[in-house]
């Protein structure tokens, strides 16, 4: 494993990068957010072998990258060209785009505004529409329990997100469908998330707040218009479609991808939320990964 910076504007901003194995072929991992950092997805560094290498960065505004207190600069057609930015600043040519959660909204736009440098799409807990993740998760708020769902509603009628019984009820949200235990037990899952999801959580970069919104089920940025589904028809290369049962992101919004891209597998993990990649099913979900883009590279340029 190597690291590094990288340019990647008339600016100056660098991202922080990095780069496991050093093979012909190329896995790029996008992580989500907006605002989050490449660190929950650090096992996709054990793909690497000796025709593929694995990169990881953390987008402008998160981790290590540089952090400018610009939010002119949290848009999507700019972390396109982010992206773009780092391709070809490290000579990456063709690459194989895992776009994790918001890194999956990244990967379809960067597909479809930048075709030429893709060889295949692997769409990770993501969808082609916010209004349809929002609908999905509507749907998973209206299941829950009472305890958790009136807290929920109460202090987001008055704005108070910072109110320890609105923190304790939206914890206990993303236990059931953020990161989840297995088998499923809402105390030892509210643990679990607590001890390995939310401390990867602290440090949100600004994108975040100002893209989506206070917490994951509840957009009031710009990304709310965002939809693409009627262009997917456009995306012409293998695509792998993943998600858990359980996920934040339900099935019906992975099922819009698999019904209008071209070339696409859809797997769905049953004893997973959101983040298979920390879950139990991670290595299930690695050695899938790890199937396809081996299948997709024999086929050739």
């Amino acid at each position: 494993m190597k690291e590094g910076r990288l340019r990647i504007d008339a600016a100056g901003h660098e991202i922080y990068y990095r780069l496991f194995g050093n093979g012909p072929e190329t896995l790029v991992g996008l992580h989500g957010g907006p605002g989050a950092d490449h660190r929950y997805l650090l096992r996709l560094g054990e793909l690497a072998h000796g025709s593929l290498q694995v990169l990881l960065y953390d987008q402008l505004g998160s981790g290590q990258s540089d952090r400018p207190s610009d939010d002119s600069l949290w848009t999507v057609p700019r972390f396109v060209e982010e992206l773009e930015a780092v391709r070809q600043g490290l000579g990456l040519g063709r690459v194989h785009l895992l776009g994790q959660s918001w890194g999956g909204m990244l990967a379809l736009q960067y597909a479809l505004d930048h075709p030429q440098g893709v060889k295949s799409l692997l769409l990770s807990n993501t969808g082609s529409s916010t209004l349809a993740i929002l609908r999905g998760m509507t749907q998973l708020r209206a299941e829950l329990p009472a305890e958790i769902l009136l807290p929920l509603l109460r202090h987001e009628a008055t704005g108070d997100w910072s109110h320890p019984e609105y923190q304790e009820a939206f914890h206990r949200l993303y236990a059931r469908h953020l990161r989840r235990s297995t088998p499923f037990e809402p105390e030892q899952s509210l643990k679990e998330l607590r001890e390995i999801l939310l401390p990867l959580m602290k440090e949100m970069g600004p994108a975040y707040g100002v893209m989506w919104g206070p917490q994951e089920f509840v957009c009031t940025g710009p990304l709310l218009e965002w939809d693409v589904t009627e262009r997917l028809g456009e995306i012409a290369v293998p695509s792998l479609i993943l998600c858990g049962w359980y996920d934040e992101l339900t099935v019906d919004v992975h099922r819009l991808l698999a019904d209008h891209l071209r070339d696409n597998e859809f797997l769905i993990f049953g004893n997973s939320s959101h983040v298979v990649i920390l879950e139990k099913e991670a290595d299930a979900y690695l050695g899938a990964i790890r199937h396809f883009v081996e299948r997709v590279s024999a086929r050739g340029p």
